[in-house]
């Protein structure tokens, strides 16, 4: 690696340790993922050589995990935001394929898990690769030692493993020196070493990005050859594929005749009422769309291409299981509106049905693709589709939309979980606020009883910690205080 390459990534890498154990220290996090992850995509866009094929395309997908980087200080739901680091995880990956010469569109599944693998190895071993062999470390240090202040910084470097080591075996063998040292320690060094350590650790692994960033992945494997690649015959794939249609047709049928039967039918058949069927059914129906995919993908990859009649088998059951699965997920979007009215929206249905929805694009995604032997395109459309629907997720509000379906609920008479909706995050603040003139004093005092106490922002605001929600959520709740005193003390039968 040259020298002034090595140098520049060396000190983006020492950059990125001081300013992230900056931001993240500041909790609860908000802005501040959004900061670090902008300096790292802007520090790794500027090590992408220009003359590296695929350099330009890197750089714009580096775009893309500020995005999600950014709905962290956007949405406060505790799961929207686990999915939005791991969106960021993820589109960081992209870049990587792309300087390693993958082409998007047309990479399969093992190119991509080779580059998360890859990028995942080399952020946390590839500085040791930097350090043993890519860094020229006579040049290095022989321009550090002409600047005073860097040869300054790299005696401190060298000096405090040695201070560290020895002062501790000194303090352990003196009780006197131990007496002398160990105040120094805990004024000084107690608060010092948590950041020392934050700094390398952030330093490291940022090291070890922009050097998946610089090396990319290995050149994409070609298709497998016949010798390696399994090939199956009608028989072998006719038998469990047709065992799946045998299975879900008989659902789909049982399936019909509640949606046509009736609550009476549901009753006399299974003993259910409308809830419990409706309970019972929705999330494994969402399991059962989106597992079927990897099933089909499975048999369209080990059918022998050379023989048509297991092609024409393979593709009329995989399009036989896809309409039956269809009409599965109607079945899926039937018990959710049943378990809507008879329970309330809740954020694990919400995301339940986002799942559905992209599983009902993956799966037309598939058909257009897989079953028209363009399988190679198939994963970069069902990625596509799985960081429009956690977009969408972001714009919707989950927590408020589930908060405005159940005070629909509640003022056409349903019952209403006040202690549910008090349990959502900062999203939901609002919506809550808004509803409160129109639920009755008992609902509306639980809910007082939870956003009150976070009433207004906060003095100390830092910046680090700035969040859309959370801001939201405290200016909506000024002023609650009073009514909370008034509603509640109504409510207990006290003088306000």
């Amino acid at each position: 690696m040259p020298v002034a390459l090595a140098l520049r990534l060396l000190g983006s890498a020492g950059l990125l340790g001081v300013l992230g154990n900056w931001l993240l220290r500041a909790e609860p996090w908000g802005l501040n993922v959004f900061a670090g992850t902008t300096a790292l995509t802007i520090l790794a866009a500027g090590l992408v050589p220009s003359e590296r094929s695929g350099a330009g395309n890197a750089r714009r997908l580096l775009l893309l995990p500020p995005f999600f980087a950014g709905a962290v200080a956007l949405r406060d739901a505790g799961l929207l935001s686990f999915w939005n680091l791991l969106a960021v995880a993820g589109t960081l990956i992209l870049p990587v394929l792309t300087t390693g010469s993958v082409r998007l569109v047309t990479g399969r599944f093992l190119d991509y898990l080779l580059g998360a693998i890859t990028t995942g190895v080399r952020t946390a071993l590839g500085p040791l690769q930097l350090i043993a062999t890519d860094v020229p470390w006579n040049e290095v240090i022989g321009r550090a030692r002409g600047h005073r202040l860097t040869a300054v910084a790299l005696g401190l470097v060298l000096a405090a493993p040695l201070l560290l080591v020895f002062g501790s075996l000194l303090v352990f063998a003196d009780a006197g020196f131990e007496r002398l040292v160990l105040p120094v320690f805990d004024r000084y060094l107690a608060e010092l070493l948590p950041h020392v350590l934050g700094i390398g650790f952030v330093s490291w692994v940022s090291a070890g990005y922009l050097m998946a960033i610089l090396v990319g992945v290995r050149e994409p494997t070609t298709a497998w050859t016949p010798g390696l690649r399994p090939a199956l015959g009608a028989v072998e794939l006719g038998i469990p594929l047709g065992g799946l249609v045998l299975l879900f047709s008989v659902f789909v049928t049982m399936q019909a005749s509640y949606v046509f039967g009736g609550q009476d039918l549901i009753r006399e058949t299974a003993n259910l009422g409308y809830a419990e069927y409706a309970r019972r059914g929705f999330f494994e129906l969402v399991a059962v769309a989106v597992l079927v995919l990897p099933v089909l993908l499975g048999a369209d990859l080990v059918a022998d291409e050379s023989d048509s009649t297991v092609r024409r088998v393979v593709r009329g059951l995989s399009v036989t299981l896809l309409l039956l699965v269809a009409l599965i997920m109607v079945s899926a979007l039937h018990r959710m509106r049943l378990y809507t009215e008879a329970y309330g929206l809740t954020q694990d249905r919400a995301y339940a049905t986002g799942v559905l929805l992209w599983a009902a694009i993956a799966i037309v995604w598939f058909a257009v693709t897989v079953l028209r032997r363009r399988a190679e395109r198939f994963f970069f459309g069902a990625m596509v589709s799985a960081l429009a629907v956690l977009t969408l997720l972001n714009v919707l509000n989950v927590d408020a939309m589930v908060v405005r379906t159940n005070i629909a609920r509640a003022q056409a008479g349903a019952e209403f979980d006040a202690q549910y909706l008090a349990s959502l995050s900062a999203d939901a603040t609002p919506a809550l606020v808004q509803a409160l003139p129109n639920l009755p004093d008992e609902s509306a005092c639980i809910l007082l009883e939870a956003l009150a106490p976070e009433e207004g922002p906060p003095e100390d605001l830092d910046w680090r910690t700035w969040h859309l929600s959370r801001l939201r959520a405290g200016h909506a709740t000024t002023g609650l205080g009073a009514t909370r005193a008034s509603r509640c003390a109504q409510q207990n039968g006290t003088p306000p």
